[in-house]
């Protein structure tokens, strides 16, 4: 199977169980912007800077801060953490102009797994004017830190699919490898009649250890006996064919 070749299918969507939102361009968020939007770093690349401009013809105050990002084998967990130092973690950005945000590790990685953060950048809340009325709604970015471990690290996919109890197939992906790895589209069909192709678009990440899962209810798909995989990832395309076992 190829990715995208819909061509004489139908097209569905499956439900995605958990779900992360990755993002591979500047966001966008009314009032400011930020740049980049993933962030990596490592003993060789310990600094970086995040460049925040207000799109606004108001000043706009931001806070930021960071948590560690980890996961319990299924989903994430987040804890307080000074392990990325911020300078600023508090600025007011004027009209039309960039505030710069440095970030830097306290230490290096000296595991041999991949670490990861999440740096939280949201709007300071501002008195309303005497006349306002309504909802004054604050913006809110979450940003992924991914820090290097000192020997290589990658990412290692084991995929599995199971039939429940009213006959739909539970699709199960775990991240065996010691990196990240970001889900950016998957594509299923039936590894024995591809008659039906269900395409799922939302982005998600797998850490170290964790699992993620899809309910798949298509009529056209749930009978299956072997389903065919196609992934397409930030560390490149994945292509598995899976028979789907009984509970």
């Amino acid at each position: 199977m190829q990715a995208g070749n819909a061509k004489g299918r139908r097209v569905s969507r499956i439900a995605l169980v958990i779900a992360a939102i990755g993002w591979s361009v500047p966001a966008f968020c009314g009032t400011f912007t930020v740049s980049p939007v993933r962030i990596s770093l490592s003993a060789l690349r310990p600094n970086t800077i995040l460049q925040v401009t207000n799109s606004n013809d108001e000043a706009v105050t931001l806070q930021a801060h960071v948590l560690v990002w980890t996961s319990d084998g299924e989903k994430d967990v987040y804890q307080d953490s000074d392990e990325v130092m911020l300078n600023p973690p508090l600025a007011t950005v004027a009209p039309r102009q960039t505030q710069y945000i440095r970030l830097g590790l306290r230490w290096p990685n000296e595991t041999t797994q991949e670490r990861s953060y999440r740096l939280i950048v949201e709007e300071v809340p501002r008195p309303p004017k005497a006349d306002f009325q309504g909802v004054n709604t604050l913006l809110r970015l979450v940003i992924p830190i991914f820090v290097a471990p000192r020997v290589a690290s990658t990412p290692r996919l084991s995929w599995e699919a199971v039939r429940t109890s009213d006959n739909h197939i539970k699709l199960v992906v775990k991240n065996l490898g010691t990196a990240h790895i970001q889900i950016r589209s998957l594509d299923l069909a039936s590894a024995d009649t591809p008659d039906a192709l269900i395409h799922n678009t939302q982005p998600i990440y797998l850490l170290p250890n964790q699992q993620r899962e899809w309910l798949i209810n298509d009529d056209a798909i749930r009978l299956a006996r072997r389903l065919a995989i196609v992934a397409a990832t930030d560390a490149g395309a994945f292509h598995e064919t899976v028979a789907v076992d009984r509970p």
